[in-house]
């Protein structure tokens, strides 16, 4: 999986990008054909936004965006979000019985 991050308004540390993928590393055994994610951060006046994006094959994307005044909470949201949102499309739906 590749990780590509970029920032607006801001600079973050080489540790804190590490911490980062490290959390986008956790939603790989949900998807597990994931191609690219890419996350944009970015500060305003007095809030911090997070929009992580996730590539997966046959042009499959998810994406989420949450603001937070903290950084941290903001990724911690759209990780979350995504985690659902990868949880719902991937779930085995049980095929209808067909009458005879």
């Amino acid at each position: 999986m590749q990780v590509i991050i970029s920032t607006r308004g801001m600079t973050i540390s080489r540790t804190y990008k590490d911490a980062l993928t490290r959390k986008l590393a956790k939603l790989e055994p949900l998807l597990p054909a994931l191609v690219e994610t890419r996350a944009v951060l970015s500060k305003e006046k007095h809030r911090r936004t997070a929009a992580l994006t996730l590539v997966a094959p046959r042009r499959r994307a998810f994406r989420s965006e949450e603001t937070a005044p903290d950084l941290s909470a903001a990724v911690d949201r759209a990780v979350h979000a995504l985690r659902r949102q990868v949880r719902e499309t991937t779930k085995r739906r049980p095929r209808r019985a067909t009458r005879p």
